[in-house]
């Protein structure tokens, strides 16, 4: 039995979803993490928990396993891994990987601009800065608002829309004053300091096999404030919008040496054509992958996995499609204060597929500041007609989902604006 192939899964990042369907497909799992949860270390084959953050020593405990195991493969979603698990991969010899320069080119937001400046690839203007005092003169040459953000975090952490001096001064006294990001890595010592881009946004989740990128959908995106509310699948555009927005996401993956990977790259449709603002080596989070699978057939995730262990597009597993739209929405909170909602109300909608809520009715709550402190969400699909984003809104006037800030009154955190179709 420990001759079968083995896939090392690096830094789970979901639930153990992500073990299981490697191990149905005949593999022994591999799993390494900073932390493994009883669960996993008990449905893993082989767990080892230990400190990612330190890539040496982590590269040499994979060389180290596979001269016991035959490794065929190394997977990982997780965000703050890509560069980690390429580099294993790379020292591992294996054929069907991305490569550690690609991975560095996609996870370090500076290296992305820089690199897609360098070919002309939707270039915008952008600066990069170490000390907050250096905003005063990018802003002599740069309009507001801005965008200031750490080159290497994730989740929207410490990135902040900056409309005055003393805004942009102010984001970047907060990520000069943090050395490390979300998952304890040292930030890069450059502050990435960009045009604000006017326009709609959307994700491209598509998959690059031997150097052919694939465009599996275009996801409609819903911020506020910088934080992702909401995700709809398939955006409503234009067969020209939407051309312009693939031709895009292709080029840049290419120049940024993109391969054997699922991607999912964020875009900006403004008035000069579309504009990349992201690209992130691995499946899309915020359960994208769910309704993309709903409404393509394609599981992102397995795709991704049935792409490192040598299979071809055409080969990659599909499943029925089980509506036309599927759309997320995200609960947040716009104040401090006590939630009140009936999420019963929301779940018994015809439509509604899930319903999580990490906070019960009454909790206290802080305002959200970032995608990691979001309340919950709700999974709607198209059904008897209906679009998703039609269900969706009928959910959310069931839920009647608001925050009391004081004992006098509530302020609703469910406002057409705030909860509105993307």
């Amino acid at each position: 039995m420990v001759n079968r192939p083995a896939v090392l899964l690096i830094g789970r990042r979901d639930d153990v979803e992500e073990i299981l369907f490697i191990k149905e497909q005949g593999y022994k799992v591999v799993l390494m993490n900073t932390k493994i949860p009883f669960e996993d270390a008990m449905i893993a084959d082989f767990p080892f928990e230990m400190d990612l953050n330190q890539e040496e020593e982590a590269i040499a405990k994979a060389i180290e396993i596979s001269k016991r195991l035959s490794i065929v493969a190394v997977y990982t979603n997780n965000e703050y891994r890509i560069v980690l698990g390429a580099k294993i991969a790379e020292a591992l010899g294996l054929q069907f990987h991305l490569s550690s320069q690609a991975a560095l080119n996609c996870r370090s937001k500076a290296q992305t601009r820089a690199c897609l400046t360098k070919h002309q690839v939707s270039p915008i203007q952008y600066a990069l800065i170490q000390t907050p005092a250096e905003i005063l003169h990018i802003l002599s040459e740069m309009k507001l608002p801005v965008i200031v953000k750490p080159s290497n975090d994730a989740g929207s952490h410490m990135v902040q829309k900056c409309n005055t001096l003393e805004e942009a001064w102010s984001a970047a006294e907060l990520i000069s004053t943090n050395a490390l990001n979300w998952v304890g890595q040292p930030l890069e010592k450059h502050i990435l300091v960009e045009e604000y881009i006017e326009g709609p946004e959307f994700s491209v989740e598509s998959c690059t096999i031997n150097g052919t990128t694939h465009i599996i959908a275009i996801t409609a995106k819903n911020t506020s404030a910088l934080i992702e509310e909401g995700h709809l699948v398939p955006a409503l555009l234009s067969e020209q919008d939407s051309t312009l927005i693939q031709e895009v996401v292709i080029k840049a993956l290419a120049v940024l040496g993109v391969d054997y990977i699922v991607s999912h790259t964020e875009v900006k449709l403004s008035t000069q054509g579309p504009k990349v603002i992201e690209v992130n080596a691995r499946v899309g989070g915020d359960q994208i992958h769910n309704l993309v699978h709903a409404v393509t057939g394609y599981d992102l995730r397995k795709l991704a996995f049935h792409i490192v262990t040598g299979g071809t597009f055409a080969s990659a597993p599909r499943d029925i499609p089980i509506t036309d739209s599927a759309q997320i929405q995200f609960l947040l909170a716009y104040q401090d204060g006590n939630v009140r909602l009936n999420k019963n109300a929301a779940q018994s909608i015809e439509g509604i597929k899930q319903v999580e809520i990490s906070v019960q009715n009454g909790d206290y709550v802080t305002m959200t500041k970032s995608n990691y402190n979001r309340l919950g969400y709700m999974i709607a699909h198209g059904v008897d007609g209906k679009h998703a984003s039609q269900v969706l809104n009928t959910a959310k006037e069931a839920m009647h989902f608001f925050i009391t800030k004081d004992q006098d009154g509530e302020v609703p955190s469910s406002t057409d604006k705030r909860m509105g179709v993307i």
